[in-house]
């Protein structure tokens, strides 16, 4: 019989964000824990439009990037997340480059055929 070894580690990114005039913030990209991921992905759920059972669209897009990354973001200083209104602030290239990385960190950017291949 094989052996699954795991960690029980969160895997974490250190992000640095910097302004025009060259002013640095330290933040911290982190897996969710799995209450975390639940949460989301369940608040993600309540926005879908189903038909005959999957997902065929979305009823809004207001904040769906900012949801992970208000779970996933924090300050690397003192450990506080990061407020939901700091991170709507920010250019969506970099808002989009933040919530793929986090979905990757916490395993929600696996799709169907990822699954059916690794299930």
């Amino acid at each position: 019989m094989s052996e699954l070894k795991l960690s029980l580690n969160r895997k974490e990114v250190s992000v640095t964000l910097s302004d025009e005039n060259g002013a640095e913030k330290k933040w911290l990209l982190r897996e969710l824990s799995g209450a975390e991921r639940d949460k989301y992905l369940n608040k993600m759920t309540g926005r879908a439009i189903m038909k005959d059972g999957k997902p065929i669209g979305m009823k809004s897009f207001d904040g769906f990037q900012t949801d992970l990354l208000v779970l996933s973001l924090t300050d690397s200083s003192t450990g506080d997340t990061i407020s939901r209104e700091e991170i709507e602030e920010l250019p969506a290239s970099t808002q989009q480059i933040l919530f793929e990385k986090a979905q990757e960190l916490s395993g929600l950017d696996l799709g169907p055929e990822d699954i059916e291949k690794n299930g």
